[in-house]
């Protein structure tokens, strides 16, 4: 699943309404008449296109009235998914009127689906110099810097979506993810908690939050519960991942750590009595058979609970 799709505006918008509602407090103020002409039902479908309404028939257009003319246009082209053709209009517009900042983070778009990661970079830009709070070109230029591994300016593009709306999922999620590269557990999980409070269904956001918390200790309830809340939903990751941990203590001659791992393969998993979780439970059985016999002079163990004398391949 792509976290970079479906976003939505901090007022719960698509962008594309959003564009619609920002034209609309925005042609007040560039002195055009943004009168209804059209019935209800023609209001709503150019809305869902990320239009507004034009100048009455016979009302000269200002350039800024003419600029939204194009904009609508354009709308009504990548409604069709013309984008060469959007492209053109949304140029044309901002030819008439260069501070139409929706038209550029349309164009934005179209730059970053056609591959020109540059071109689209530099319109989100300047979206921004026009409008500072613009949360969807923030989160944009974060991902397209974090693409590029351009790494502090994309933390800083997606910090700012986060100050400027606490609701930005995208943006807590790709830095949590940014903060595990980096080791940065305790950052890591800090946003990758707000994602999932953010979005309860999104699988991605629950798994690595789930695999922060694990990696950084200190809350094993916390760790059960998110990974229950995993298993419950059809992801056995934590399972296998506790089991494999309690196989590399136990090689390792570690057995009191290799039982609390196995204690939390059975401890996370509601369906710990089903026949393909036999294997856990066997683990876990051999793992009390060798406590039970003690500390062994010298050597390893291996899987199976045999000492190895000698590191194997020397």
């Amino acid at each position: 699943m792509n976290p970079h799709r479906g976003m939505r505006s901090r007022r719960g918008m698509h962008p594309r309404l959003g564009v619609a509602a920002a034209l609309a407090l925005l042609l007040p103020a560039l002195g055009c008449a943004a009168r209804e002409t059209t019935p209800a039902s023609s209001s709503s479908s150019s809305a869902e296109r990320g239009q507004i309404p034009t100048p009455a028939p016979g009302e000269k257009p200002s350039p800024a009235g003419k600029a939204v003319g194009l904009f609508n246009r354009a709308q009504e082209r990548l409604h069709r998914h013309d984008r060469r053709g959007a492209e053109a209009l949304l140029k044309a517009a901002l030819a008439e009127n260069p501070k139409l900042y929706p038209a550029h983070f349309a164009l934005a778009g179209i730059h970053e689906k056609e591959g020109r990661a540059g071109e689209a970079v530099a319109a989100h830009r300047k979206v921004i110099a026009l409008k500072p709070d613009h949360v969807e070109s923030h989160v944009a230029l974060g991902r397209l810097y974090e693409n590029a591994r351009r790494i502090e300016r994309a933390l800083y593009h997606y910090q700012r979506a986060v100050d400027l709306d606490p609701g930005a999922f995208v943006a807590h999620f790709r830095m949590g993810l940014i903060r595990r590269r980096r080791g940065q557990l305790a950052a890591a999980v800090e946003r990758l908690r707000a994602a999932a409070d953010l979005r309860p269904a999104h699988r991605a956001a629950r798994h690595w939050l789930w695999l922060s918390v694990t990696e950084r200790g200190r809350a094993p309830d916390w760790e059960i519960a998110l990974g229950r809340r995993l298993i419950e939903a059809g992801d056995t990751t934590p399972v296998r991942f506790y089991q494999g941990r309690a196989a590399r203590h136990f090689g390792a001659g570690r057995i009191d750590a290799a039982l609390r791992e196995i204690q939390k393969a059975v401890d996370v998993n509601p369906n710990w009595r089903a026949p393909e979780w036999r294997s856990v439970l066997s683990d876990m059985a051999r793992y009390r058979r060798r406590k039970k016999r003690g500390p062994q002079p010298g050597g390893r163990i291996d899987r199976r609970g045999g000492r190895i004398d000698r590191p194997r391949g020397r």
